[in-house]
């Protein structure tokens, strides 16, 4: 417990094995001190030994609910990830809840600090900024990219205004109103999950733009002791993107301008230019681009696939 906020960690699993035990062993030291309350782990029916190593921790460990419909289709990847995840903070005894990725992990520093941000009674979502890990050339490449929007985005935050600024808003976020809040670790205020009815059918980046909406504040705090592994082969990533793709298809966006795809990926190929000069990296004029061009084609053929077939999942073709 952090002051007078207690904070409560909530982590989903499917075949997690390789990871999860480094993801618990780091939330390890901040539970002996009492800076965190309870770690709440829902699976969604992991075959392998995810369970196992889940046992040997301070964990209260729930199977998912409800998912088995949408078991073989890419809605379910899209459904059961929230759903999880709102299971899991409505079992969490927190005020606050962190939401932690399986393949993530908390470094030394991270607690008391990030609950001190809410001290603001108007502080609702906070966004912990990952910090790329992976040992082959193109996790190494991927970690140099969120570096860079890191950069940004604490640009942007300090006030930074201009054509630069606002270029980089509407290219990099695809045009969104609200600078999107997300990604592998994120800490949200209890009364706002319940205000918002948690993730719905907005997910996570939603929470923080229905928050903003609602006259709550949302930051990014880069700079956090966040790790996050990163995928370690091209095709990984695609699979990954694809599958990022697909699912924004499902998502409802609002405040997004229609020259803002084309932009994007025009802009992906200029960062991935500036980076590999800026870290003598020519691997960026590959991944970003390649990257960028495979979740928007994946985005458009579930989308054309949901017009000519409503009411049906696109089952994945690329995971």
């Amino acid at each position: 417990m952090v002051g007078e906020r207690s904070v409560s960690v909530v982590i989903t699993t499917r075949n997690a094995a390789r990871t999860i035990g480094r993801c618990l062993d780091s939330l390890l030291p901040y539970q002996r001190r009492g800076l965190i309350t309870d770690v709440v782990l829902v699976d969604s029916h992991s075959t392998d030994s995810t369970l196992a190593i889940a046992g040997r921790y301070q964990t209260v460990v729930l199977q998912e609910e409800g998912s088995e419909a949408y078991r073989d289709s890419i809605i379910r990847q899209y459904h059961s990830t929230y759903s999880a995840l709102d299971q899991g903070w409505r079992r969490a005894k927190g005020d606050l809840v962190m939401f932690l990725d399986s393949d993530a992990w908390v470094g030394e520093g991270m607690f008391p600090r990030a609950a001190e941000f809410f001290t603001d009674p108007r502080m609702a979502v906070l966004g912990c900024w990952q910090r790329g890990h992976g040992s082959t050339r193109v996790a190494q490449t991927l970690s140099q990219l969120w570096e860079f929007h890191g950069n940004q985005i604490r640009k942007l935050q300090n006030g930074t205004a201009g054509l630069p600024a606002t270029a980089y808003r509407f290219a990099s976020w695809f045009g969104s109103e609200h600078l999107p809040i997300g990604g592998p670790c994120l800490m949200v205020r209890r009364e706002c999950l319940e205000l918002l009815n948690g993730h719905d059918a907005y997910g996570d980046v939603g929470i923080a733009a229905r928050a903003v909406e609602r006259g709550w504040r949302a930051l990014w705090w880069v700079g956090a002791p966040v790790y996050h592994a990163q995928r370690e082969r091209i095709r990984d990533l695609w699979r990954e993107r694809w599958q990022w793709g697909q699912t924004a298809a499902f998502r409802p966006h609002k405040g997004r301008h229609y020259l803002s795809v084309p932009v994007a990926l025009g802009w992906s190929l200029l960062v991935g230019v500036l980076l590999t000069i800026g870290y003598r990296n020519p691997l960026h004029l590959v991944v970003h681009p390649s990257a960028a061009v495979v979740q928007v084609t994946a985005a458009a053929a579930t989308s054309l696939s949901r017009f000519l077939r409503p009411g049906t999942g696109m089952r994945t073709s690329c995971g």
